[in-house]
């Protein structure tokens, strides 16, 4: 009885202690936070190197177990190793060779695009001093021409170029100077968050190699984790829900990454083709904003267009119609196909999670909206699932499943999910 008590009384001071700490804690993080960089971002910027490691870890997390099976499997059909000692090797020469890969691929981007990329920037930034001066100042000369019969338009035109000319000479007399110190102070903070980025890169890079080296021992503490908390079948739950997390995550994004750089690509064969300029920079525009959901294509023509439009007014045309198409074959034929429909959404909820998920989180909002959308949803249905069971109205399901049949068959669904589990377990 008195060591009860004991107990109870321990419990319940570590709880106060506890409460206590985390209110401290939060007091702290409040008082020390500007108002230009809250105590998130701060957190954020510390943990950056985590986070990019994390992010890199679970993008070669796939390329890794494929290759991780394919050693196992040969090690043990030669049968010079115990099965322990086949998956312990297997898992060292997978990690060595997914990172040979990815760099190797990336280091190959880097040296095809590169020199073309630099040159392109050159020429878009002397073009951008020689044609618009000369581009401006024929376009007013034609809306003078035409305006010669219009006397009073004329006059008010001619007013108006005189009022824009006098205050850009103002500007460049009193602000420009100004401009050009901030801009270069800008420039030296951004030199030296470069060298940050960099350096945190670097760090992202060891902190992902540890991670991929130790991600079936992390599931697994994660697993043993959660049971502990929660009784079995709620922690069954929430594991089974993380896998279907990590199937929507990892299929839409390895998906994504492999479209765009496949997309990127084929702009870039095909523009040279057509002999657009600055073909190289404009497949990489076109490439990275392709991994944004039904508004990255359209985001990467936009600037595009008006790059072309600096060197070759007439090209534009043709670059719009075959972004067109493009978009067209990508929609139907490509991304199906990568991806894989592993993201079973409509239109519409695609739509709103990259609107709304864009509208909150910015640049990562529009690539990872659509799958936590997908998780979102999935959690609803499975609530709404168990809210009708409970209520014996499992009928209501039926009949719904009867009325708009899946375009999937059970069976499809099934096989799925057991790749997943096997992928999984690997």
């Amino acid at each position: 009885m008195v060591k009860h008590k004991i107990r109870k009384i321990i419990f319940y001071s570590l709880i106060i202690f506890g409460g206590l700490a985390l209110t401290i804690l939060f007091y702290f993080m409040l008082s020390n936070q500007t108002g230009s960089q809250p105590w998130t971002k701060r957190i954020a910027f510390i943990l950056r190197p985590f986070i990019i490691g994390g992010v890199l870890a679970y993008i070669m997390k796939s390329t890794c177990n494929f290759f991780e099976r394919i050693y196992t499997k040969g090690l043990l059909k030669s049968g010079k190793r115990s099965e322990f000692r086949a998956k312990k090797t297997a898992s060292r020469l997978s990690l060595i060779t997914t990172y040979v890969i990815w760099f190797s691929v990336i280091a190959l981007l880097i040296f095809i695009i590169a020199k073309p990329l630099a040159q392109s920037i050159k020429n878009l930034i002397s073009s951008l001093f020689v044609n618009v001066p000369v581009y401006t100042e024929k376009a007013i000369d034609f809306v003078h021409n035409k305006l010669e019969n219009y006397p009073q338009i004329q006059e008010l035109f001619e007013s108006a170029i005189n009022n824009v000319s006098s205050t850009f000479s103002t500007w460049i007399e009193t602000q420009l100077p100004q401009k050009i110190e901030q801009i270069g102070t800008k420039l030296i903070f951004g030199v030296f968050d470069v060298v940050v980025l960099i350096k945190d890169i670097l760090i992202g890079l060891i902190i992902s190699f540890l991670l991929l080296s130790r991600r079936k021992i992390l599931a697994e503490k994660s697993k043993i984790f959660v049971k502990c908390i929660f009784k079995d079948s709620t922690a069954n739950a929430i594991i089974d829900e993380f896998r279907y997390a990590d199937r929507m995550f990892s299929g839409f994004l390895e998906g994504k990454v492999i479209d765009s750089a496949l997309i990127g690509v084929i702009y870039y064969v095909v523009l040279l083709i057509m002999k657009v300029p600055y073909a190289p920079l404009i497949a990489v525009i076109c490439g990275v904003t392709n991994i944004i959901p039904i508004f990255g294509p359209f985001i990467g023509a936009i600037p595009s267009a008006l790059i072309i439009l600096t060197e070759n007014p007439v090209k534009v045309i043709y670059f719009l119609i075959f972004v067109c198409i493009m978009q067209f074959i990508d929609g139907n034929i490509i991304d199906p196909h990568i991806v894989g429909g592993s993201i079973k959404m409509s239109s519409f909820c695609v739509l709103f999670a990259v609107i709304l998920f864009g509208g909150l989180w910015g640049f990562v909002g529009l690539l990872v909206g659509v799958p936590v959308f997908a998780v979102i949803y999935d959690i609803a249905k499975k609530i709404i699932f168990h809210l009708l069971k409970k209520k014996d109205k499992e009928y209501l399901i039926d009949e719904f499943k009867q009325k708009f049949p899946s375009k999937e068959s059970p069976k499809t669904e099934q096989t799925a999910a057991k790749k997943h589990d096997a992928s999984t377990a690997e």
